[in-house]
């Protein structure tokens, strides 16, 4: 049985991880002791980790769908598994290109960075797994043949 996502799908996907970042941006804004500051927003911080991800993402399916047309697999039993594997450092860079931007331009906080970037990158585990269930269940959110 085939499936996609459809446009509605990529909707629903989208706007589960731009509310899920926005929630984590809370976090980082008192993790940061920024939390009474007016700026940065929660909502520019999860708007913007939305785009980043957008972005990456696109670049980084593109290139695992052109790896494994080259590798002549169809997808078989752990792809799916890899993927997220070899996605864990884009997450990471992801994270820390929000926290460079928003909270520690020169990242002179290594550990809060790191510490920071993995909460953030659980996160994003956990939204993807959110956002497909939605993109699934929701109407119009998925082809199956």
């Amino acid at each position: 049985m085939a499936g996609a996502p459809t446009a509605t799908g990529f909707l629903y996907f989208a706007a589960v991880k731009a509310a899920g970042y926005t929630a984590a941006s809370v976090v980082l804004k008192y993790g940061y002791g920024l939390w009474r500051a007016a700026k940065p927003s929660v909502w520019a911080l999860g708007l913007t980790r939305t785009g980043i991800g957008l972005v990456a993402g696109g670049l980084y399916g593109g290139l695992w769908i052109l790896a494994l047309n080259k590798l002549n697999n169809s997808g078989g039993e752990g792809s799916a598994v890899l993927f997220y594997a070899f996605l864990l450092p884009v997450r990471l860079a992801e994270w820390i290109l929000l926290i460079w931007l928003f909270l520690d331009r020169g990242l002179l906080q290594r550990g809060r960075m790191w510490k920071y970037a993995a909460f953030g990158t659980i996160c994003s585990y956990a939204l993807d797994a959110i956002g497909v269930g939605a993109a699934l269940v929701l109407p119009g959110g998925f082809w199956v043949c």
